[in-house]
């Protein structure tokens, strides 16, 4: 485990804020994926009903990371429509928190794959074209929820 929280420190400290936004989509895909996943048990524990609950908070925190990171003034209509997605995301969340719904968080999965697809080839294209400065406007939020993945 050290040497993972090790590589994973490493990953973060490292990482170009792109890469952040994408290792944060990684992680609430992961989230969501496991809370559906218990959702669908017929008979879930204790132990896997309380992993789902952790898992959807967390996904919610990585949302409202990712929300806050967003400059709206510079990022124009992109940043308000991800800033709209965001936001019904984290109402469908708080839906799905309350009564369980395997289907509408597996499109939440799909939803947040789609825009972390998005986000890779970003990086792709702003590295080739040398636009992607290792420092940025990630937020200590969301640079701090990178750091526990």
């Amino acid at each position: 485990m050290i040497n993972r929280d090790r590589y994973l420190e490493n990953l973060v400290s490292t990482a170009n804020p792109v890469r952040l936004v994408i290792l944060l989509y990684d992680k609430a895909i992961a989230s969501l994926k496991l809370a559906a996943e218990v959702m669908e048990k017929a008979e879930p524990s204790p132990e896997e009903i309380n992993r789902k609950y952790e898992a959807l908070g967390r996904a919610g925190e990585i949302l409202a990371a990712l929300e806050g990171t967003l400059d709206l003034e510079r990022g124009g209509e992109i940043a308000h429509n991800l800033q709209e997605i965001y936001q019904a995301l984290s109402v469908e969340l708080l839906r799905v928190t309350a009564r369980d719904d395997p289907k509408t968080v597996r499109r939440m999965v799909e939803v947040l794959s789609d825009l972390r697809r998005a986000w890779a080839e970003a990086e792709v294209n702003l590295k080739r074209e040398g636009k992607l400065a290792p420092e940025g406007r990630v937020g200590e939020r969301a640079a701090g929820l990178a750091a526990t993945l």
